[in-house]
């Protein structure tokens, strides 16, 4: 008897499954992570159901809220850093402004008292009389008493504040007298030049004779510019036989300059000029015996010294040019 062979068929037909080893892996892996999962849920909940809540400081909490004060200090402390060094850039150029000023003031001083111009007083507010008496030493103000610097950041910015109106007003007279000073010939009319003869009496180099210089000599080869020692009006533009061609500017309050012994003049009469402004190039025409500028300053019609006006400190001296005209 033939042993049994089932047939394709029948095995097909039956309840039997072929298996693949590989998804039967997968699956069992699978298994054994969700138990995993929930063991590991399951020991969590056990431990929160028996173990009180141990809360944590943050240690970074308050150092959060600290950084927006501290950026701010920071940002208070640069700007007032910024307002100092401003402050600080005010403060010398008034003092050099009033060191120009006084120096200028003490040279008139010798010449004319009433020249120099004053220092106008700022007007105070006008104040109600009190009938009550009043009375006590006459103190100057004090328009900032807060010390500066201070460990008070609040009281640093009001001193700095208040320092900043002072320097204004300040700065706003400065200003006002400059204008005044710019109608007094305290400016060299040259810059690039050698001191020639001075103002007084010297040797005249055509008659080899004591004769009496009545201005200030700079040596400069020709063409070079000749400004304006203070703002005016020009009142005389021309050749003369002594000067040559000159230019002179009145200045008002009595004071005339005259630039002399040019070789081309610039301006004509009538023309309102500024201090600084070139008025003319340096020559050797007229009675001269070289290229320079001879510079008179008159007061009420009679020659003063140049010096009276000029800071001509640190010009070298031209030995070859002390008599050129």
């Amino acid at each position: 008897m033939k042993p049994l062979s089932p047939s394709r068929q029948a095995l097909t037909r039956s309840d039997l499954r072929l298996v693949d080893p590989r998804r039967l892996m997968l699956g069992t892996a699978c298994v054994s992570l969700v138990l995993a999962v929930a063991a590991f849920a399951g020991g969590i909940w056990v431990g929160r159901a028996h173990v009180e809540p141990v809360f944590v400081p943050v240690a970074h909490t308050e150092d959060s809220a600290r950084e927006p004060q501290e950026r701010f200090a920071a940002e208070r402390i640069g700007e007032l850093s910024g307002r100092l060094q401003v402050l600080e850039k005010d403060a010398a150029y008034l003092l050099k402004a009033v060191d120009s000023h006084e120096e200028i003031a003490r040279k008139l001083s010798r010449l004319d008292p009433e020249l120099a111009p004053q220092a106008r007083a700022t007007p105070s507010p006008a104040r109600k009389s009190s009938v009550n008496g009043e009375g006590g030493i006459l103190l100057p103000p004090r328009p900032c008493a807060d010390p500066l610097p201070s460990a008070d950041i609040d009281q640093n910015e009001r001193s700095a504040r208040c320092l900043r109106r002072v320097f204004d007003q300040l700065m706003d007279q400065v200003a006002r007298r400059s204008a005044d000073f710019m109608a007094i010939p305290a400016r060299r009319p040259m810059e690039d030049a050698r001191l020639g003869s001075p103002f007084g009496n010297r040797v005249d180099p055509f008659n080899r004779r004591l004769a009496f210089h009545s201005g200030q000599d700079f040596s400069a080869p020709t063409g070079s510019p000749i400004h304006a020692a203070a703002g005016g009006r020009v009142i005389v533009a021309g050749r003369s036989p002594s000067y040559g061609n000159r230019v002179e500017i009145d200045h008002g309050n009595g004071l005339v300059t005259r630039y002399a012994h040019a070789s081309k003049l610039l301006v004509k009469v009538g023309d309102v000029v500024l201090p600084g402004r070139e008025i003319a190039k340096v020559g050797s025409t007229g009675r001269s015996t070289g290229p320079h500028l001879h510079f008179e300053v008159l007061y009420h019609g009679e020659f003063v010294d140049p010096q009276n006006f000029l800071s001509l400190g640190g010009m070298e001296i031209d030995s070859d040019g002390m008599a050129s005209d």
